[in-house]
């Protein structure tokens, strides 16, 4: 071989049009093509530089067997050379890999990212270098001969190949990490091939195979075919054909081009995205994502079942019209193992953050109950469309509800549905909410009624031991809604022993109006002055004293004690003021007034009855459209 061989390549301008510059019009499928090619070239490391500061470029490297000046001609130059057939046994000289690349085309993409091209290769110290220029082959008739750059010069440089993209068309800056992300996708090689993608001279972007499924929250994993011998009565076909994978469904719905599943072949992709049924639109789809291996479908080196874009198969012919009624059958017996697995893992979490369990929760109820509470349970357990938050929210909801009478006579109605779809239960749960809204409104708009007569003796300073504590007795959501339990005058060693019984004692009488507490482990001493009385030293004193005593004596299980003295009058007497200040700041004591208990309740009960006046003109509006 002298420096002067002519370098020349033939072709259809249309071939070059149609397969190059109009096919690949973004740049991860066009990378996809090289790697492919480093890959068939034995390369043990490949480098992707993006640049994007100033003129756009992409330099790709590898370390793999190169070309010397006249397998440029043969191989690279040359358009629609079947480089497995030209192998004879289809697999790379040197390291025996299942060839990739087949219809000889793929170089052709690189004029749909870039106006020019220019190639280097390093073979045997031998170095040569060309530049093309998509305009100027136009121009060509169909026949160009790239420009020279170097031919055959000795070198000391190591083997390998550089390709370099310049006059790039794209506009918008690289995003390495994406590309990344796209190669794993198509590829599942990373585990023989170094691949790392560098970003303006940044940290290098390595390339893995467990990419594949970065961004997605996994919630089940099935492996094919170790994971469906109890869930597919035969896998003969599967195992006879080498058919093996991972399919995952998240805890979410994916975004868009998140969903389905991948084939891959020879290990690279050959279908991206696919359900196997064009009329497949369950809601599980959304949630399911995976990769199968079909290398039997691109073993033949005559016949290839790819589509020109390397995208997807083509689905024609009794084979791959076989294999895609195959995998559908896997894809339908994972949809029934995921809405069991779902169900389940809906019903734990339930359990676990709300100490409920709902088979035993409904095993408890009435027989009038049980049918109407199991069809409500089940349908929102075995819902796909409701979260597990939201499913948590309803359950909780029904039991609320089944505790109600109204509710009870409302289910025993409802009681010869039978089994409800999701639907009717969701419809049901909005019937209950206004049938309970409207029994919280009536509750309410009774208790108005008793705040205002609360109002009255506020007014009238009457005495906190004859009516306020009794009358507060009586209707203790007054102090607060939120509290769970009210005894009222009790002994802290009388109360203390009652509740902790293991707990040593020393004998107190003092006394307190109300003792309280919540959900939350707080204990509340509430304690009652006339409405209009001044606070002096004497009440503050004796907070402290109620603060101190409960707080050495209560076991671990109460995290926090709180004294609410109430009175009307907030003027203090002499030297007071700084200590209300300095125990308001410890958060262990607050004083408030019986006007300020008056607008929390009224307020409270006012949101359940606008709550459902908001209700009423929702399900009137339903009705009139």
């Amino acid at each position: 071989m002298t420096a002067e061989v002519k370098w020349e390549m033939r072709f259809d301008l249309n071939t070059i049009e149609h397969l190059g510059v109009k096919l690949y019009t973004q740049y991860p499928p066009m990378i996809a093509e090289l790697l492919s090619n480093s890959w068939d070239a034995d390369a043990n490391d490949v480098h992707i530089y993006l640049y994007d500061r100033g003129e756009k470029r992409i330099v790709v490297t590898d370390n793999g067997t190169s070309m010397d000046a006249d397998e440029i001609n043969a191989c690279f130059l040359t358009v629609g050379r079947n480089r497995r057939i030209a192998n004879s046994t289809g697999d790379s000289a040197k390291k025996s890999r299942a060839v990739l690349g087949k219809k000889g085309i793929g170089k052709l993409s690189m004029f749909g990212i870039a106006e020019t091209i220019i190639v280097t290769t390093v073979k045997n110290s031998l170095k040569n270098s060309f530049s093309m220029t998509y305009s100027t082959m136009k121009k060509s008739g169909g026949s160009y001969s790239p420009t020279a750059l170097v031919k055959q010069q000795h070198t000391k440089e190591p083997d390998g190949t550089k390709i370099e993209l310049i006059d790039i068309k794209r506009k918008s800056s690289f995003e390495p990490l994406a590309l990344a992300q796209s190669l794993a996708k198509r590829f599942s090689i990373f585990d023989e091939l170094n691949v790392y993608v560098i970003h303006n001279d940044g940290s290098p972007i390595q390339v893995e195979n467990k990419t594949l499924f970065d961004g997605t929250s996994k919630q089940f994993e099935w492996e094919f075919p170790n994971d469906f011998e109890a869930l597919l009565p035969d896998l003969d076909y599967y195992k006879s054909k080498g058919i093996f994978g991972v399919l995952c469904t998240s805890n979410t719905p994916l975004k868009k081009m998140q969903q389905g599943v991948t084939l891959l072949a020879r290990k690279k992709l050959v279908q991206e995205n696919a359900f196997f049924d064009d009329r497949s639109n369950d809601y599980f789809h959304s949630y399911l994502y995976g990769v199968l291996n079909v290398d039997f479908i691109d073993q033949d080196n005559d016949v290839d079942n790819v589509s020109t874009d390397r995208k997807s198969l083509v689905w024609e012919g009794e084979e791959l019209e076989e294999l895609r009624e195959k995998l559908n059958d896997i894809l339908k017996v994972i949809a029934n193992d995921w809405r069991k697995k779902r169900s389940l893992a809906k019903k734990e979490k339930f359990k676990a953050a709300h100490n409920i369990d709902v088979d035993t929760w409904i095993s408890e109820l009435s027989a009038a109950e049980r049918p109407l509470a199991r069809n409500i349970s089940d349908s929102i357990i075995n819902s796909t469309e409701l979260e597990e938050d939201k499913s948590a929210s309803l359950l909780l909801h029904i039991q609320d509800a089944f505790s109600l009478q109204g509710f009870q006579d409302f289910a025993e109605t409802l009681r010869t549905l039978g089994v409800l779809d999701e639907g009717k239960a969701i419809k049901l749960l909005e019937d209950w909410q206004f049938i309970e809204a409207k029994e919280m409104a009536k509750l309410s708009d009774g208790r108005v009624s008793t705040i205002d007569q609360f109002g009255k003796y506020i007014t009238a300073n009457v005495s906190e031991t004859k009516i306020m504590q009794k009358f507060l007795e009586k209707f203790p959501w007054i102090l607060d809604p939120r509290m769970t339990t009210f005894e009222r005058e009790v002994t802290f060693s009388g109360w203390l022993k009652e509740h902790f019984k293991e707990e040593k004692l020393e004998e107190s009488n003092k006394r307190i109006d109300f003792l309280c507490t919540n959900n939350n482990g707080t204990v509340h001493i509430i304690e009652l002055k006339r409405p209009q009385i001044k606070i002096g030293l004497e009440e503050i004193n004796q907070s402290t004293q109620y603060i101190e005593f409960i707080r050495k004596r209560l076991p671990d299980g109460v995290k926090k004690v709180k004294v609410i003295l109430i009175s009307e009058n907030h003027s203090y007497g002499p030297g007071v003021q700084t200590m209300v200040d300095s125990l308001r700041n410890s958060q262990d004591f607050e004083i408030k007034s019986y006007s300020d208990l008056l607008a929390q309740a009224r307020q409270y009960h006012k949101d359940f009855i606008d709550r459902y006046q908001e209700i009423l003109t929702l399900k009137r509006r339903r009705i009139t459209h």
